[in-house]
């Protein structure tokens, strides 16, 4: 649990007392490598912490599917497309290794929202890093070319050391074997 107290605080400064019932709060779950944390289809009720690993939020298309996004230890994590109106999710979040996350399900967080205002705080600035994060993708998609993503990549060592080549590329927007031309050239 202090990882995820450490990692709070890098959000907000609560009192003791307050990040000790906001982490008590948390509930544990492991996941397999290859299992899903969410299906298309479901309903995300919950909002994570992850301790280790890793999770891929994906969608199919036709015959294959796009990855959209990945998190890793020491992130928050919420498949907010479906947490925020409480509809089926488009997409798909699968553990790519073993993971170990904490969640709050939606009225454990609404719960928090109304006893502790430096709650809010902090999901308030999660959203916001998301949102930028969106935003600086989409950017990416429309204005860059896939040889200068491939190198923002780069600045990620998790992402080029801990991804498959096919999410990987997927993620990138790019064939496999185009990537494997990218990663030679570098």
């Amino acid at each position: 649990m202090s990882r995820i107290k450490d990692h709070i605080k890098k959000y907000i400064n609560p009192s003791l007392e307050d990040l000790e019932v906001i982490v008590n709060e948390f509930k544990i779950r492991e996941i397999k490598k290859g299992r899903f944390l969410l299906k298309k289809g479901q309903i995300s009720g919950d909002f994570i912490f992850i301790e280790k690993g890793c999770l891929r939020v994906f969608w199919e298309r036709e015959c294959d599917e796009i990855t959209g996004w990945f998190a890793f230890e020491d992130e928050f994590f919420c498949e907010l497309s479906s947490y925020l109106p409480n509809q089926p999710s488009k997409f798909g979040v699968q553990a790519l290794e073993d993971t170990i996350i904490y969640y709050l399900e939606k009225s454990q967080m609404e719960q928090l929202y109304n006893e502790y205002p430096v709650w809010q705080e902090l999901v308030r600035k999660f959203w916001e890093q998301v949102i930028l994060h969106l935003i600086n993708n989409v950017v990416s998609f429309q204005a860059e070319t896939a040889e200068k993503r491939y190198e923002r990549a780069l600045q990620h060592p998790k992402l080029i050391q801990r991804i498959p080549l096919k999410y990987l590329s997927s993620y990138l927007g790019i064939t496999p074997t185009s990537l494997s031309r990218l990663r030679k050239r570098k």
